[in-house]
Order: C-alpha cells, then sequence, then structure tokens
C-alpha cells in the first residue's frame, strides 16, 4: 500500500466512508495529510451550547492546515420541551428503536424469539436510575446553555472567528433552532458527579421556560456579535427556524448587532418560526410580539432588508399562520412610500414562500426587481388575478429561471393548484385521482416552457363559452393540477 503513487491512493480515498477516512488519516503522517483533503475538504462545523464544542472549534482555529478547509460555522442551539418528561422521552426512544430495528429486518422478517429477545433488550437498558439522571441531564442542558450565554464566551467565540479569519477570509454562518436531543447512549454514559454544580435546582417551570427561551435568543446575539467583533465579512447568512423573538429582541445591543450583520450581507437564507408552545409560560414572553394591531416582528424584519447596500441573493420562509402578517410589510403598496424596498432593485436572485398577496402586489415588487435572473414562488393565498396572469407575466419577463412550486390557493380561480415536484407529489392527497407515476413530461414541463417562451399555456384562459375549472381539472396530471373549491380559512 505504501508503494502506490499518491495520486491512486488520492482517488482510492473517494470511496471511503467518513469513519473509513478518519482510520486511514492515523495509519501514518504521509496518510493523514492525504486523508486530510479528503475528510475536511469544504466542511462544516456545528457548534452547539456547549463548551466541549467551543473548545473544538479553538483547537480546529489553531490548525491552518484544516481552517483553511472550512467553509461554514453553523450555530445550532434550541429550547427542551417542558413538558417532556422520563416517560415522554422514553417513549419516543423506544419508537425510534423499534422503527429502526423493524426496517433492519424488513426483508428477511423475524421470528418470534427474535421479536421477543429484541423487545427484552430494549427494556432492559432503561434501567432503574435512568428517571433521575434524565432530570440531572435536563438541568446540566440547561447550566450549560447558561454558561454559553455569558459575555465571556461571547470574547473568546470572537477571538477564535478573528483567528479563522485569516486560514477562511470568505465564512459562511449558519443558524439553526432546533430542540436539543438527549440520546440513550450519552444518558447511559452521563455522570452526574462529574458535572456537578453548586446552583440550586430551580423548581420554578415558568421561570426555566423563560430562561431557555432567553438564553436561546443570546447565543444567536452572541454569535453574530462575535462575528462583527472579529470583523470578520458576514456575506452569507442562513437562519433555519428562527424564532420572530429574535427581530425583536430586547434592547438596544441586539438591535444593533443585527443591523451590523444586515449591512454586510450579498445573500440571505431565513425561515421564520417560533418557540415550542408552551402549557406553562401562556402569559408573558421574551418580548411583545404586536403593536398597534401589527406584527413587530414583521416590520423588524422589513426594517433589516433595507440595511444591505450589496444584497443580491434572498430566501424568505414566513410562518404557517402568520402570513398574511408578514406578507402584509412585504407587498402592502400604501406604506412603500415611507418604507421604500430599497433591497429589492439589486436583487438577481429571490425565493418566498407561504405568503400571500393580491396580483396587483405581487406584480408590483416583481416590476421593482428589474435585476432578478432567478425567481422561486412557493405555497402562495393569491387573493386577486388569476394563476394564469402570473404565468404570462413571467414569459413577458423571461426570467433565465422561474419557479412555482407548492400549493396555490387563487380567490379569483375558486380553487387550488397544486405543482409538485418528483419528492413530495406522493404527499398529495388529490395525486391518487392520477392514475400513474409522477410525469416527468407532464403539465409541469410544460409551464415551465411556456415561462421560458417556448409552446403555449397549457391551460386556457377564463371564457364565458366553456367551462375553465373542468377545463383545468382534465389537463392535470401528477405533475401540475388544480382543484376546484375554496381552502379553509
Amino acid at each position: 500500500m505504501d508503494k502506490l503513487p499518491v495520486e491512486l491512493v488520492g482517488h482510492l480515498c473517494l470511496f471511503l466512508e467518513q469513519p473509513s477516512l478518519c482510520s486511514f488519516r492515523l495509519t501514518c503522517k504521509a496518510y493523514a495529510q492525504i486523508g486530510e483533503g479528503h475528510l475536511f475538504h469544504n466542511f462544516e462545523f456545528r457548534l452547539k451550547p456547549n463548551h466541549h464544542r467551543l473548545h473544538s472549534l479553538q483547537l480546529l482555529a489553531a490548525e491552518s492546515s484544516i481552517a483553511s478547509r472550512l467553509r461554514c460555522i453553523s450555530l445550532e442551539s434550541g429550547v427542551q420541551l417542558e413538558y417532556a418528561d422520563y416517560r415522554y422521552w422514553q417513549t419516543q426512544v423506544y419508537q425510534d428503536k423499534k422503527t429502526a430495528w423493524e426496517r433492519s429486518v424488513a426483508a428477511g422478517g423475524a421470528s418470534r424469539d427474535e421479536y421477543k429477545q429484541f423487545h427484552e433488550r430494549l427494556q432492559a437498558m432503561f434501567t432503574t436510575d435512568l428517571p433521575r439522571k434524565y432530570d440531572l441531564y435536563r438541568w446540566h442542558l440547561d447550566q450549560q446553555a447558561a454558561a454559553m450565554a455569558e459575555r465571556d464566551v461571547r470574547n473568546k467565540l470572537m477571538r477564535i472567528l478573528a483567528s479563522l479569519k485569516e486560514s477562511t477570509p470568505e465564512l459562511r454562518l449558519k443558524m439553526i433552532m432546533a430542540e436539543p436531543q438527549i440520546q440513550l447512549e450519552d444518558l447511559k454514559a452521563f455522570d452526574p458527579e462529574k458535572f456537578a454544580t453548586d446552583k440550586p435546582y430551580d423548581p420554578d417551570p415558568r421561570r426555566g421556560v423563560s430562561n431557555r427561551r432567553q438564553h436561546c435568543l443570546d447565543h444567536f446575539i452572541n454569535f453574530l456579535d462575535a462575528a462583527n467583533l472579529s470583523n470578520l465579512e458576514v456575506a452569507d447568512l442562513t437562519a433555519i427556524d428562527m424564532p420572530h423573538q429574535l427581530l425583536t429582541v430586547d434592547g438596544i445591543h441586539g438591535s444593533q448587532v443585527l443591523e451590523e450583520t444586515f449591512q454586510g450581507l450579498k445573500k440571505l437564507e431565513m425561515s421564520v418560526s417560533a418557540f415550542p408552545h408552551s402549557d406553562w409560560l401562556t402569559r408573558g414572553g421574551n418580548g411583545e410580539v404586536y403593536y398597534g394591531g401589527r406584527n413587530l416582528a414583521a416590520r423588524r424584519l422589513r426594517m433589516l432588508l433595507n440595511c444591505p447596500s450589496s444584497l443580491e441573493h434572498l430566501s424568505l420562509e414566513f410562518p404557517v399562520g402568520q402570513q398574511s402578517e408578514y406578507s402584509h410589510d412585504l407587498f402592502d403598496t400604501t406604506n412603500l412610500d415611507r418604507f421604500p424596498r430599497l433591497w429589492l432593485p439589486h436583487l438577481r436572485s429571490l425565493a418566498l414562500r407561504h405568503f400571500r398577496c393580491r396580483w396587483g402586489q405581487l406584480k408590483a415588487l416583481l416590476d421593482e426587481g428589474g435585476n432578478l435572473n432567478s425567481l422561486m414562488l412557493r405555497d402562495c393565498r393569491l387573493e386577486t388575478g388569476s394563476i394564469i396572469d402570473l404565468l404570462e407575466y413571467l414569459r413577458r419577463r423571461r426570467f433565465p429561471k422561474a419557479e412555482l412550486l407548492g400549493t396555490w390557493y387563487v380567490d379569483e380561480d375558486c380553487g387550488q393548484w397544486h405543482a409538485h415536484t418528483e419528492s413530495d407529489f406522493t404527499s398529495c392527497s388529490a395525486s391518487t385521482s392520477y392514475e400513474g407515476p409522477y410525469a416527468r413530461a407532464g403539465t409541469r414541463s410544460r409551464v415551465e416552457g411556456f415561462i421560458q417562451g417556448k409552446g403555449e399555456c397549457p391551460f386556457p384562459r377564463w371564457t364565458v363559452e366553456d367551462d375553465p375549472p373542468r377545463l383545468w381539472e382534465e389537463t392535470g396530471d401528477t405533475s401540475w393540477h388544480f382543484l376546484a373549491g375554496q381552502p379553509h380559512h
């Protein structure tokens, strides 16, 4: 093996899985250098609110050969569900392991004895000391989250990012809100004595929920603040399931951090969400949601979008159930004189999901985007105009790339349009009415060709002589179809 040419060894590394590559790097110094290029090629580091991951990032920054291959740092933070007690967690873990086992033996099947032995072994893993360790582990996660929300952690992260800037000038940042998951193996290996703390246990569940939410917001703000203070040029930011409370974070400091971050952005992908529902925290919370009948997060997002001077790529996904509130600040033409969309004329690509507007508002927004060459619209409630109006407009604009996906509720058409991809058409209950598999060269292909100026529109215009809904239904297939009837409000 050591006599093989370096090029051939590098080619063989292409067929190795990540665990095998890790073992391959430990063979010798020569293979460590070869395997490093494959194992850390354009990799992403996932940072979580605990000191172990922060220390790992610090060690990574000290290795210039590895740090130069880093392309993205992701911060994943969230809140524990307050109703997720031990019995809830045990049921979830048991079901997950049972499902994984059933899938592994689906092909050959399992005998009654194998089924019995599997459940006996699985039940034996839930020992009598696990309920107490589960509560202590959740308390440990809370303490870790509180420690990572401190100002000194932000300063340490700032120094790490400043060091990474020298190796990787163009570094993407990603923020993800996700519930912390407790694995059975991690819980069994957890030793409460090693993580003992002198802080007393807080028995107030309402205060505990509020603290978890505040710590999650502090994690995201400190992450962005550290990037700003390190003079890291943040041009690419992805924010997945961001709580709307982050947009209206209390205090002048948090608002300034968001404004400074948005000022240098060239690409922004954001999906707005909310903290998990709390039965304990039914009143109060982290900041007000509405003021004067308007959503403060939606208004704040509109103002932040005007901060960047060179924003070229924008992707927004609004929360389900609040499409009207966010769409009002994005589309309402009565406020444009006071709050103009300064970000829109510079955009080259735009993606919107879960929004609601009138046809005139959507047309005005697309008219302002004179430099757009890529457009993706998904899951919309179109209150006026027909989907045919939108298709003909896109044909006139001749976007190099334009996609209409998801579900479109169109009031004037008295129904809904479904534009499916090959991966999601089976989730549509109406697809069962169309026989056969996904139509790869079906109606959707004809619609996309019409948008690009090729062929005729597969759907006829609304006329008096015939029944357009019936014709639309007959023209559709599994890729794109029309369903008559208004949706539930």
